[in-house]
């Protein structure tokens, strides 16, 4: 997998389950914890109680697909950041193609989510110069994706609803009237509070490296270098202290001879 990538899921299956799995039938179950001893399924196995851990019978496909989960990146959004897919019930399904070509996978994750943060991630991590070996840095872009998502829900309910509507405020009791003012929409609120997500987290990534700028900028000393220096700050203290001892020590004996008049 492409480190760079931090969208995608591992697809390889360790090559010993691989073998197990290829004698087995589609109907067929395995216990996981007969499965060769890999450390993705000691993780998971590890996650449940001692006593449980034999009666974890799976088949084939459950095997294959609870492995490529547990092999999900640490920084990965696919599997976290799309909503679910609610066909016909989603609020967006009138601007969805997916549920207009009738392909939409009820109870997956949204693949036009999946595919607005497979073209956009890989973007992002180039225009805001992201080390990816950074986990701060790459976690605020997993916040910002998840903002840029906010933002984008809210605009597909503006397209559909408009960022006005008309509510009911008064009525006139003498003729049954009802008043209507205009209110903004929730949407309108949910697509302003991203936008104020969004510009903080860039002042915060723009924050967080000029500090290691900063840091780095100043501290170009070798580690030699700095060890030395802190051992003689250390001796300095240390001597410091010594000092002060020997003086306080001093004086208490002085006031105690003074107290006994010698």
């Amino acid at each position: 997998m492409n480190k760079n990538d931090i969208t995608k899921v591992e697809e390889s299956i360790p090559e010993k389950v691989e073998k197990v799995l290829a004698t087995m039938g589609d109907t067929d179950t395995v216990s996981l914890s007969s499965l060769p001893q890999i450390p993705e399924l000691n993780m998971i196995l590890s996650a449940y109680p001692e006593d449980k851990r034999e009666e974890i019978s799976l088949s084939k496909k459950q095997v294959i697909d609870l492995l490529k989960h547990s092999k999900v990146s640490t920084f990965g959004v696919n599997n976290t950041l799309p909503m679910l897919c609610q066909g016909e019930e989603c609020p967006h399904s009138q601007t969805c193609f997916f549920h207009k070509a009738n392909i939409a996978p009820v109870g997956e994750r949204c693949p036009d989510e999946i595919m607005f943060l497979n073209q956009m991630i890989p973007q992002l991590l180039i225009d805001m110069h992201v080390d990816i070996e950074n986990f701060l840095e790459v976690s605020m872009v997993q916040e910002y994706a998840a903002a840029l998502l906010d933002q984008r829900r809210a605009q597909n309910r503006i397209a559909l609803e408009g960022d006005v509507k008309d509510v009911p405020t008064t009525v006139v009791q003498s003729t049954g009237t009802i008043l209507y003012a205009e209110q903004e929409t929730p949407f309108v609120v949910i697509k302003e509070r991203a936008g104020k997500r969004l510009a903080q987290i860039r002042r915060e990534l723009l924050a967080t490296r000029e500090q290691r700028a900063k840091y780095k900028l100043n501290d170009t000393k070798d580690p030699s270098t700095r060890a030395a220096e802190l051992k003689e700050k250390f001796i300095k203290i240390a001597e410091a202290e010594r000092r002060e001892k020997e003086e306080e020590e001093e004086n208490v004996d002085k006031a105690f001879k003074e107290e006994i008049g010698e």
